[in-house]
Parts: C-alpha cells; structure tokens; sequence
C-alpha cells in the first residue's frame, strides 16, 4: 500500500502547486542539503528562497514542514519547526493558515509518513 500511496502523492505535486513554487521547493531542498549542518532548510533559508523566487513564504516553509505567522501588532514573523520540533505544529496553528499553506503542510506530512524525510541529525536554530 506504501507503494501505492506513495505513486499518488507524487503525481500529485505537479498539479496541487504552481510551477514556480516548485522550482522554490526543489532549489530549496537543494541547497540546504549541501549548506546546513542537518540537510534541511532553516526559516532564513525559507524567507530567502521565498523572495528570491517571487512565491509566498507560507507554502514554500510548509512544504519542508514550517509555519509562519505574524503575530498581531509585530513586525517578526515567528516560525514553529514541525521537522525539529513535531510537537510545537500544534492542529489549531495550522488551521488558521490559508489554504494554500495547509495543503502544502499536508503534502509535506503526507511524504514525512511514506518515510521520504530523512535528516542526519535535526539541529535546534
């Protein structure tokens, strides 16, 4: 059945994202592969692939397991990290996203459970 549902999800990525975002995805995943410690993409990788693409850094962080938000009366954007700390993307969090994020944040557990995740040692930033 891994098979299966794994076949599924990924022709799925072409038609459930913008051809855009994911180029974002995989230049992303690319480079922090060689340039973080763990492998994985920080919330400052995030926000700079994000502008450097021209696509929103909502679904861009939640397809490598980040939330964004913007608390009110803040300028910050504060990031809760689902890779390095599953515990903190509490339901509640991810349902006050759009649309758009939370079918990525899917996307990306949907992958995370097929086992396509795998980190050398996640690193707290």
């Amino acid at each position: 059945m891994d098979l299966v549902w794994s076949q599924r999800i990924a022709e799925a990525y072409p038609s459930l994202f913008p051809r855009r975002l994911r180029q974002a995805h995989m230049a992303l995943i690319s480079w922090a592969e060689e340039a973080n410690p763990d492998g994985w993409p920080t919330p400052s990788d995030v926000e700079r692939f994000a502008r450097l693409y021209g696509v929103p850094r909502g679904p861009l962080g939640a397809l490598v397991g980040m939330l964004s938000r913007q608390p009110m009366n803040d300028r910050r954007v504060v990031w809760v990290d689902a890779v390095r700390n599953p515990d903190a993307a509490y339901p509640h969090l991810i349902a006050r996203h759009d649309h758009a994020v939370i079918r990525a944040f899917g996307w990306f557990c949907a992958t995370t459970d097929l086992g396509w995740l795998r980190l050398r040692e996640p690193i707290l930033h």
